[in-house]
């Protein structure tokens, strides 16, 4: 036996999840095994697997023991690709429902459907084969063991002709046992799962890998979501090819002084958690980051669980946040949701299309614990670290908006607890003091960044958003009319200290003046003493050789003579 024989092969499926989920496809050339309750989506799978063989210029055969060929072409036309399998020529239907009223009599073989099959696929090069209800004609066959047989008959007449074979059947009492055909999942080498249950209310589909031999699998439960496009699976999204890398630029809040506080704004492609009670401003925020995004020409996707696009935007105008331009530009896509309309899955899926279509650099959701009203087996959390995932991995900047948790007064809880996983966390809350109240802002966290903890006032006008400081009085803190007022009483207190200031310098001034003018006449009593005291010198030395001649009369004879 060559390694041909035996080496395992993968064929795609053309549903991106399934196809990761398995690692690569369904064993080429072999069979497997599809089990599910009524409406979990086993023919639909089928017809959705062709529909992308037939795209990509392969065939297939389609043997049907359930449903008429009118209803077969009903179902595929409801999906976008459905019009384009039923125009195909490279696909056939065969239609093996037992005859109405037909009695069954003794044993049967396999090898007229084997015929029937063969007749069809060698038309076509490298088919697909897919046996839709095998147990509706299986269970006429009396002895189970004779039907596993043939079953395995069928395995190996589409393995010796290389043809991948897709058996459909009903779930058994015992789980992965299908009706009428027990013993058959450990014969086959691949099995997956559908389930179909009702969860508040509303069905949730899954899909499980329960068995695939000689390959690595995803063994988890997943959503399975039927939309336009068909069977999606909406948590195993093909990763992005290259990661986004941790870059240091920051954008902008739109708010210039929440900007110096996270130290020039959130890193690009980071998350950023907006959390407080009802009515203080966290969509006011969100739209804020929003505009500054537009300003700076980048595209932002704003999912609102809460408010429709008309209102939100007229609202917004009134702090002077105005979407409307960028949004009839094409900066901003605004796309309204209701949480309790959808399952969480489906929300998720729809929010990623959006992200694939729109390609934005920045995504808000507004509020993401609006999730919580959705129904969903898997949980909330799950999702929005899934979703976030994609955002990271596309490297999109992420506004989470989130009421805070119940019975918490600090308000430093979410009601969906995704704040251990943001980047950066805003809290705000309400400071009521003197029958006013005024909302706050602090900074919980931000990741990588040097930043405030104090607390903020953050305030709404007709001009935007703006903070300001708050005013810390003893123990209190104070906030709106209160801190205004004391504001204001401060300045007054300055200004009478000024003026104080003032009046003693020009105390000081005048008293310097008058002590000038006083060193001044000093000076000149001082100068008019030394004059008289000079002058009185003066008569003295001349009083004196007065006196002297007067003495000594003959002294000045005897000098005369001698001058003779």
């Amino acid at each position: 036996m060559s390694k041909k024989d035996w080496h395992l092969t993968k064929r795609k499926t053309g549903i991106p999840g399934l196809d990761r989920l398995t690692n690569g496809g369904l064993p080429e050339g072999q069979a497997t095994l599809v089990l599910g309750q009524p409406g979990s989506g086993k023919t639909v799978l089928g017809l959705q697997i062709l529909a992308t063989a037939v795209a990509q210029g392969d065939g297939g055969v389609f043997v049907t023991f359930e449903e008429s060929l009118g209803q077969l072409k009903r179902s595929a036309d409801s999906f976008r690709w459905g019009s384009a399998l039923i125009e195909s020529d490279a696909w056939s239907i065969i239609d093996a429902r037992t005859p109405i009223g037909a009695e069954v009599a003794g044993d049967f073989d396999i090898d007229a459907l084997l015929a029937a099959i063969s007749s069809q696929a060698d038309r076509f090069d490298n088919p697909w084969i897919v046996v839709d209800g095998i147990d509706q004609l299986l269970q006429h066959q009396p002895d189970p063991i004779v039907a596993a047989n043939q079953v395995r008959q069928i395995n190996e007449y589409c393995e010796k002709h290389g043809w991948t074979l897709l058996l459909s059947g009903k779930v058994g009492d015992r789980g992965l046992s299908p009706r009428h055909l027990e013993g058959i999942e450990y014969l086959l080498p691949t099995t997956l799962l559908l389930t179909a249950t009702v969860v508040d209310r509303r069905q949730n589909r899954h899909l499980r890998v329960a068995k695939y031999r000689g390959s690595a699998h995803v063994t988890d439960v997943v959503p399975l979501i039927m939309d336009d496009d068909g069977i999606q699976l909406p948590y195993q999204a093909t990763p992005a090819e290259k990661p986004a890398t941790a870059g240091t630029e920051r954008v902008s809040t739109g708010i210039d002084r929440l900007d110096q506080l996270l130290g020039g704004g959130p890193y690009r492609g980071s998350s950023t958690l907006i959390s407080g009670r009802p009515g203080t401003a966290k969509s006011t925020l969100a739209a804020s980051f929003a505009a500054a995004a537009a300003e700076r020409d980048e595209r932002t996707l704003y999912v609102s669980f809460d408010e429709i696009e008309a209102p939100y935007v007229r609202n917004l105008a009134s702090v002077g946040i105005h979407l409307q331009p960028h949004i009839d530009a094409g900066r901003i896509r605004f796309c309204a949701r209701s949480a309790w309309s959808a399952l969480i899955s489906e929300h998720f899926l729809r929010i990623q299309r959006l992200i694939e279509e729109f390609e934005p650099h920045c995504l808000v959701i507004d509020p993401v614990s609006a999730l919580l009203k959705s129904a969903g087996s898997e949980g909330h959390r799950t999702a929005i670290e899934r979703l976030l995932a994609v955002a990271r991995g596309r490297g999109i900047t992420t506004i989470l908006t989130s009421l805070s948790g119940e019975g918490d007064p600090e308000g430093e809880t979410t009601l969906v607890h995704v704040s251990t996983i943001a980047d950066t966390w805003i809290v705000l809350d309400y400071n009521v003091r003197a029958g006013e109240r005024n909302r706050s802002l602090s900074i919980v966290k931000s990741r990588g960044t040097a930043h405030s903890n104090q607390q903020r006032e953050l305030v709404l006008s007709n001009d935007g958003v703006s903070l300001a400081d708050v005013y810390e009085y003893g123990t209190q803190v104070l906030m709106g009319t209160a801190r205004a007022q004391k504001e204001s009483e401060d300045r007054a207190e300055k200004r009478r200290i000024a003026t104080e200031r003032v009046q003693h310098h020009q105390d000081l001034e005048r008293r310097i003046e008058q002590t000038r003018s006083e060193l001044d006449r000093l000076k000149a009593e001082l100068k008019l003493q030394e004059q008289a005291s000079d002058e009185a010198e003066q008569l003295d030395r001349t009083h004196t050789e007065q006196m002297k001649r007067r003495r000594e009369p003959d002294r000045g004879r005897d000098e005369k003579g001698d001058d003779k």
